[in-house]
């Protein structure tokens, strides 16, 4: 097996979902018993990967307890005023040398879609939800030139599916990834983006494929309203 790192944004406040985290880091949500973050270690530990970060900043000493040693923290201190392009730039180099993933900290998924997530992995694969083109989430949309575009500035009737927060890369298509979002934080851009937002350009060098996702084997959480929707479909 082709070795493997997986990198989990769990920077952020989650101020959107502050009636159903009391605080805490999104990632440390449980649902059927478990916390986000564990779910999705566990899952990655099925599939070999065991080199994992985790990039906290939020209650970091909450998500390092619920953690442990299954993975190693990395912590952003800018968490506040910036979104993930640039937390993941700031930590650029944990894409290099290795085919990697990353995950958003607030997505929870079925084993089959971590496992998918891998297969045939040519360049950047993207779990996507080509049944859904939801309001206010990530849409994405492959233009005639190939490329992928990211975003909720693309309208639902325009969009392919919905982005169902996690990536996997290969060696070369991470490094590129890295160069793009670096660029951008070093040249004072990006600060309100997310990290998604280079794949027009990181696309017209890789190839990108979607790993379709049926709308029951993931949820997104951001609110009280999407965390019942977690818990009916995976308790």
């Amino acid at each position: 097996m082709t070795y493997r790192r997986a990198i989990l944004l769990c920077a952020g406040r989650g101020t959107r979902a502050r009636d159903i985290t009391d605080g805490q880091p999104k990632c440390l949500i449980r649902i059927d018993g478990e916390t986000l973050i564990s779910r999705v270690l566990n899952q990655l530990r099925l599939n070999g990967v065991t080199d994992v970060h985790v990039i906290v900043g939020h209650e970091a000493d909450q998500i390092a307890q619920e953690v442990g040693e299954r993975a190693i923290l990395h912590y952003y201190p800018d968490f506040e005023r910036t979104n993930n392009l640039w937390t993941l730039a700031t930590h650029a180099d944990l894409l290099r040398g290795h085919d990697c993933a990353v995950l958003f900290g607030d997505v929870v998924v079925s084993d089959q879609a971590v496992a998918d997530l891998w297969d045939g992995i040519s360049g950047i694969n993207l779990l996507v939800d080509l049944s859904s083109r939801l309001t206010g989430t990530m849409r994405v949309r492959r233009e005639a030139d190939k490329s992928v575009d990211m975003g909720n500035h693309i309208a639902p009737d325009d969009a392919d599916g919905n982005y169902v927060g996690f990536l996997s890369a290969t060696r070369a298509a991470a490094e590129l990834l890295a160069d793009a979002i670096a660029r951008e934080m070093s040249a004072g851009r990006g600060a309100d983006a997310y990290f998604t937002s280079v794949m027009a350009q990181v696309s017209t060098a890789v190839p990108v494929s979607f790993v379709d996702v049926r709308s029951d084997q993931w949820a997104e959480i951001d609110d009280g309203a999407d965390y019942l929707v977690a818990k009916q479909r995976f308790e």
